[in-house]
């Protein structure tokens, strides 16, 4: 179940959570610990849902894409949500062997005129942590920072979330795994408490890096 964010959140209290999150991602990405979902939790909206993506993982490469079509985006919570023209989703990612991020970004396409956003660039973010289940299966998930679309100051400067279901993936990243073109993402903020647990959760897994480092 998701989230609705709390209102009454201050401006200054989501941007250092944005800052926190962040930097949990890079100490999640400087650990061992790779293989384990984020078990992220999404804001009910803003909210943009994608469908029919297709997954392709080149383990030669360390290529890891995903592209399909954005149909709806729900900016408010109203019913029916927003009905995207022209709606692209386009998520590159480099995985490595172990399954850590390495780089990537996130792009969604298309005009929704109702609300104005017709520059056709809806959303385009900077992905800074990866999550999956060691068995493979569902969901993949990543955490990426906004860096525009006309989208952009609905999701506002907390880190958003991408949940990314039915990719194919076989729980190794040592080969290739692709889908049938069916993938589904769900595309929203991390609401506030998420972040400051994944911030405790960056913390215990620096400490215990460290550790590790000392007695090596």
């Amino acid at each position: 179940m998701k989230l609705f964010a709390n209102p009454g959140h201050t401006a200054r209290s989501i941007h250092s959570a944005g800052r926190a999150l962040t930097i949990v991602a890079f100490l999640m990405l400087g650990s061992a610990a790779h293989a384990a979902p984020l078990n992220l939790t999404l804001n009910d909206f803003p909210d943009i849902v994608s469908d029919f993506i297709s997954v392709e993982y080149n383990a030669g490469t360390d290529v890891f894409t995903a592209s399909g079509f954005a149909e709806e985006l729900d900016d408010d919570g109203s019913v029916p949500a927003e009905t995207i023209t022209g709606g692209t989703f386009d998520l590159t990612a480099t995985i490595d062997d172990s399954g850590a991020l390495v780089s990537g970004t996130l792009s969604i396409g298309g005009t929704v005129a109702s609300l104005g956003f017709n520059s056709g660039t809806l959303l385009t973010g900077t992905l800074t942590a990866f999550g999956f289940p060691d068995a493979g299966g569902d969901p993949l998930e990543f955490l990426f920072d906004v860096t525009g679309g006309d989208a952009a100051g609905l999701y506002g400067s907390v880190p958003g979330g991408i949940i990314l279901s039915d990719a194919g993936f076989t729980g190794d990243f040592t080969n290739d795994f692709n889908n049938a073109g069916f993938g589904v993402a769900d595309v929203a903020p991390v609401p506030l408490p998420a972040a400051v647990w994944l911030f405790g959760a960056g913390l215990l897994s620096l400490a215990g890096f460290g550790r590790r480092r000392q007695h090596s």
